[in-house]
């Protein structure tokens, strides 16, 4: 028995790196790029609190979520109805957004574009090979969800 594990472990082990994937929606360029459309597309002046973005990144996840924020915008559904997830992903890219210089921290819950920020928003909204769904979805929801709206979904929320 001894001499079987002997040979066993006499082997050398080899590591090698793997790629792994990661979803589009993880990788901070793409939330970086989420974020500047959609204080483009959906907020009026390019402005925003922290929270009406967790809105839009939460809604942008699913066709169900998608459609929920659609029908609680048009009905006014009650508060409640809507429970938002809050990713710290989207938190880290705000900060990096903020880092590269395409979004300003307005105090510590609000954030705009800069104007290098405009410019990117620019690029994305030309380029047709990115972004394409959330484009699209953003231009439909144009700016129906207002701070007063997201007030109410967070309120609602939170008893």
């Amino acid at each position: 028995m001894s001499d079987l594990l002997d040979e066993e472990l006499s082997v050398p082990i080899i590591f090698r790196r793997r790629p792994i994937d990661i979803p589009g929606d993880m990788r901070p360029a793409w939330r970086i790029a989420f974020v500047v459309l959609m204080l483009n597309l959906c907020c009026r002046g390019g402005q925003s609190s922290i929270r009406r973005l967790h809105v839009f990144n939460w809604c942008n996840r699913t066709i169900e979520s998608r459609n929920l924020l659609r029908r609680a915008v048009s009905e006014r559904v009650t508060p409640g109805t809507v429970l938002i997830r809050i990713e710290p992903s989207l938190a880290r890219a705000i900060d990096f957004a903020v880092g590269a210089g395409v979004v300003e921290r307005e105090g510590k819950d609000r954030v705009k574009l800069s104007s290098e920020g405009r410019k990117l928003a620019n690029e994305i909204m030309a380029d047709e090979s990115i972004l394409n769904r959330e484009k699209e979805w953003a231009q439909a929801l144009g700016q129906s969800v207002t701070e007063g709206f997201v007030d109410s979904i967070f309120i609602g929320s939170n008893g």
